[in-house]
C-alpha cells in the first residue's frame, strides 16, 4: 500500500484573503499543490500572450497588470495584492494573458500550476464560488481603473496609486522611482516629479532616493478621485460575501455568520 502523504501544517496565519477565506481543511489540502515563491522587484510573471503555467496568490507582493499600447507607452490597468489572484484568465478558461504581470512590490506568493488550478476550481468547489465573486469585484476594479485614466487629473491619480501602495504595504513604505510610477499611471516622468513635489511640501508624502511613505493618509485621500473608495468598496463587499459563498459547505461557522449577516 503506498502511504499517503502527510500534509503540511500550516503554523502561521494565512495572508493571502481567497486562500484565508477557506475552510482550514480545504486550505491544507490545496496547499500541499502549491509552492511559496518569492518575487522580486521588477520581475515579470506574464508576458502579453504567454502561456500561462502558473497562478500566484500574494501574500505581502503586489503585482500591476500593464498594456502596452503600439508606441510603446504603458499603463497599469490593475493591481493585484494580498486579496487577489494573478491569472485570472485561467479561472476565465483562458490559457494565455492579453497584459503583462510585472512585480512593484517584491514579496512572496503561493503559487500553483495551471493544471493543478484548473482541477481546483470546478464547478460548485469552494475555490470556484470564491474566485467568481472575486473575478466579478476585479473587472469592475479593471473598469474603473479604465475611467480613471481617461477623465481625471494627474493629481488624482496619483493620489489613488499611493493610497492603495499604502494599503498594501507593512510598513508603510514603498521604493518606487518616478519614472516607474509615471510608466504605470501611462503620463510623463516630469509630471509624477511635479505632483509629489507638491504632496511633499504640503506634508501628505516623505519622498527620499524613491523611498515613499504616506504621512497623512487622510490629506492624500481628499486629493484622490472617488476610484480610491469605489475599488475599496469592491473588496470589501467581496470580503462581506464570503460567509454566504461558503455557507454550502455545511460549516456551521460559515452558515451562522451568513445567517447575522442577513440579519444585519
Amino acid at each position: 500500500m503506498t502511504p499517503k502523504r502527510r500534509l503540511p501544517e500550516v503554523a502561521a496565519p494565512v495572508k493571502n484573503k481567497i486562500l484565508g477565506a477557506l475552510l482550514r481543511t480545504e486550505y491544507r489540502r490545496l496547499v500541499g499543490r502549491m509552492e511559496h515563491v518569492e518575487l522580486n522587484r521588477g520581475a515579470t510573471l506574464y508576458r502579453a500572450n504567454q502561456s500561462i503555467e502558473h497562478v500566484y496568490f500574494p501574500e505581502d507582493a503586489v503585482i500591476a497588470m500593464v498594456d502596452t499600447m503600439a508606441n510603446g507607452r504603458t499603463v497599469e490597468v490593475g493591481i493585484i495584492g494580498i486579496e487577489g489572484l494573478v491569472g485570472i484568465n485561467m479561472f476565465l478558461g483562458g490559457l494565455t494573458t492579453p497584459d503583462k504581470a510585472v512585480v512593484q512590490i517584491p514579496g512572496r506568493a503561493l503559487r500553483m500550476k495551471s493544471r493543478e488550478f484548473r482541477k481546483e476550481v470546478r464547478f460548485g468547489s469552494p475555490l470556484q464560488r470564491l474566485l467568481l465573486r472575486y473575478t466579478q469585484a476585479f473587472v469592475a476594479v479593471i473598469s474603473q481603473s479604465v475611467a480613471c485614466c481617461e477623465h481625471h487629473s494627474l493629481e488624482q491619480r496619483l493620489a489613488r496609486w499611493m493610497l492603495m501602495m499604502h494599503d498594501y504595504t507593512r510598513p508603510h513604505e514603498f521604493l518606487m522611482s518616478h519614472q516607474a510610477i509615471a510608466a504605470m499611471l501611462g503620463t510623463r516622468r516630469s509630471g509624477v516629479s511635479t505632483v509629489a513635489a507638491t504632496f511633499r511640501k504640503l506634508g501628505l508624502i516623505s519622498y527620499r532616493r524613491g523611498r515613499i511613505m504616506v504621512l497623512d493618509k487622510r490629506g492624500l485621500e481628499l486629493k484622490s478621485c472617488e476610484c480610491y473608495r469605489f475599488i475599496m468598496r469592491q473588496y470589501e463587499s467581496w470580503r462581506d460575501q464570503v460567509p454566504r459563498l461558503l455557507a454550502l459547505d455545511g460549516d456551521p461557522t460559515h452558515a451562522v455568520a451568513a445567517r447575522k449577516k442577513k440579519r444585519t
